[in-house]
């Protein structure tokens, strides 16, 4: 049960997550500013993209608290922290959007980083990612946004515009079985984060894992180590994964209130089954809310931003 415990723990890596989301970022944006590089429909489209689910998740956090006394971050519900949380400057109200505060924070960064790669190529966002890797062992640097927020891996954002732009070549030095054990290491690597203190160095080893998953899923699409992620269930929780992650820390708060942890050590429920069983309940009472906020606030709002960028393109037309 020990050694069971400490593995759930090792892969239950929230950090290690929030990193490789930035790495994804990274990606996914500069193959979008690949495609387009307006500026003006990138800051549009993140904001209809980033802000609408955020704001309502904090909404729906304040009601909760003013009807019920519903509490799953601090106390900080007088109205100027309220307007700060919906703008996502601050994350007092829902402790994980820190990391909304950072993606926001990295949209200049990747917009940046994509044209210094063209106008000056690889070498200098290597020399941007490493003095950025450097700042990241600098506390004062690390908490410069306040609140619940860590910038040390504010680099991985780079990692994953490099790993858009340079993947297809790097790929071609892996063979098929070189592919596989190396997509495994960077899972066990994933894990041993999981498992360790989240230091500087902790953290350059989960960007470098996201980004060689990343890379290979994205370039290496023949891989049968990555054909669960085609499974229809597993693309479900990808289009509402980003309302479930504002969301499910209200999952888990429910699922502690229905699970009897005192009863369930009277009974010697092993540990790891007790912690299998609080995560299948909180992902059941997440999952259904995560799928209304994807279905009636982010998909509308991600809809009204691009029909908006296409009047302003027939205005210009015009």
């Amino acid at each position: 049960d020990g050694f069971a415990s400490r593995l759930i723990a090792a892969f239950s890596n929230g950090i290690g997550a929030v990193v490789t989301f930035f790495v994804l970022s990274g990606f996914v944006l500069a193959r979008s500013l690949d495609a387009n590089s307006n500026p003006v429909r990138f800051f549009r489209n993140r904001f209809f993209r980033l802000f609408p689910a955020a704001m309502a998740v904090v909404a729906l956090l304040t009601l909760l608290h003013w009807q019920f006394g519903l509490l799953i971050g601090y106390d900080a519900f007088d109205p100027l922290s309220i307007i700060l949380n919906l703008l996502l400057i601050r994350s007092d109200i829902n402790g994980v959007m820190w990391s909304m505060t950072v993606e926001c924070a990295a949209t200049p960064l990747i917009l940046l980083s994509v044209w210094l790669y063209r106008r000056h190529g690889e070498a200098v966002l290597w020399g941007l990612v490493a003095f950025l890797f450097v700042l990241s062992f600098w506390g004062p640097y690390v908490h410069l946004l306040g609140g619940f927020t860590n910038l040390a891996p504010f680099y991985a954002f780079v990692v994953g515009v490099l790993t858009h732009f340079r993947g297809a070549r790097w790929t071609t030095l892996f063979g098929p079985r070189l592919a596989t054990a190396t997509a495994i290491a960077a899972i066990g690597i994933f894990g041993f984060g999981g498992a360790s203190k989240q230091t500087a160095l902790i953290l350059a080893l989960e960007c470098l894992s996201a980004a060689i998953l990343i890379m290979l899923i994205a370039q290496r699409q023949d891989m049968v180590l990555f054909r669960p992620l085609d499974f229809k269930l597993i693309r479900f929780y990808g289009r509402i994964s980003y309302s479930f992650y504002l969301l499910h820390p209200l999952g888990v708060l429910f699922a502690s209130r229905i699970i009897n942890q005192q009863a369930f050590h009277v009974w010697e429920m092993p540990l790891s089954l007790t912690m299998l069983l609080a995560t299948f309940i909180a992902i059941l009472c997440t999952t259904p809310a995560a799928y209304l906020t994807w279905r009636f606030v982010e998909a509308p709002f991600i809809s009204l931003g691009r029909t908006l960028g296409r009047q302003r393109k027939l205005q210009a037309a015009s």
